[in-house]
C-alpha cells in the first residue's frame, strides 16, 4: 500500500503539467483579448500575443494554430454559455423572462468583460470564424422575446425590434456601469426603462 505521503505527491506531480498547461493558455486567451480591444485584431501579431503572455512561440503553438484559431477560442465560448442560460427562461412568467435574458448578458459581463465586450467588435472578414455560434445566440434570443411579444409587456410592442436593441445596447450600457457598485441594479433597471412597460399600479 502507497503511504498518503507518497500517493498525494506522485497525484500533485501527475496533475501539475496539465495545470501548468491549463495556465499558460488561459495567460495567452487573456493577453489575446486585452490586445485586441485595443488594437483590434489586424494590429495584433502571434509575436505581440506571446510576449504579452510571457510564453515561448512554441508554448503558444502547442495550444493555437493561429490568431484565427485564438479568436474563435475567445468568442465562441461566450455565445456558448449564453445560450446555456437562456435555457428554460421562456417558462418563466413574460417580465421574469425579460430579466432573465437582460441577466444573461449581465452574468456574461460577470464572467468576463472583455471577451463580452469582443464579440461586440469583431466583424468583417472575420465573423466567419464564430458566425454559426452568433446566429444561434440572436437566434434563441429573438424566439425568447418574441414569445414574451403577445403578453403585451414590450414597451415598443415588437420582439423582434426589442431583441435586436438588446443585441446593440446590452453591452454597451453594461461597460456605462462598469465602475458603479451597483451595476447590476443600474442595469437592469436601465433596460427595463427603454423596453419594458411599466407595471400597472394596484
Amino acid at each position: 500500500m502507497i503511504p498518503n505521503a507518497v500517493a498525494n505527491t506522485q497525484l500533485d506531480t501527475g496533475m501539475r503539467p496539465a495545470t501548468r498547461r491549463n495556465r499558460t493558455r488561459e495567460r495567452i486567451l487573456v493577453e489575446s483579448t486585452r490586445l485586441f480591444l485595443a488594437h483590434g485584431f489586424a494590429g495584433v501579431s502571434v509575436d505581440a500575443i506571446v510576449d504579452a503572455a510571457g510564453v515561448a512561440r512554441s508554448s503558444f503553438y502547442r495550444f493555437f494554430s493561429n490568431r484565427d484559431d485564438v479568436i474563435s477560442s475567445i468568442i465562441r465560448p461566450v455565445f456558448a454559455s449564453g445560450m446555456s442560460m437562456m435555457q428554460g427562461l421562456e417558462r418563466l412568467p413574460p417580465r421574469e423572462t425579460m430579466d432573465g435574458v437582460f441577466r444573461v448578458y449581465l452574468n456574461l459581463w460577470t464572467a468576463d468583460p472583455a471577451a463580452l465586450q469582443l464579440t461586440m467588435r469583431m466583424g468583417g472578414s472575420h465573423f466567419r470564424l464564430f458566425d454559426e455560434g452568433h446566429h444561434e445566440f440572436r437566434r434563441q434570443l429573438t424566439r425568447l422575446v418574441r414569445l414574451v411579444e403577445p403578453s403585451g409587456v414590450l414597451l415598443n410592442g415588437s420582439g423582434d425590434n426589442t431583441a435586436r436593441i438588446i443585441a446593440r445596447i446590452a453591452v454597451s450600457v453594461l461597460d456605462i456601469y462598469r465602475n458603479e457598485t451597483d451595476l447590476e441594479t443600474l442595469y437592469l433597471q436601465t433596460m427595463r426603462g427603454l423596453l419594458i412597460k411599466p407595471e400597472a399600479s394596484p
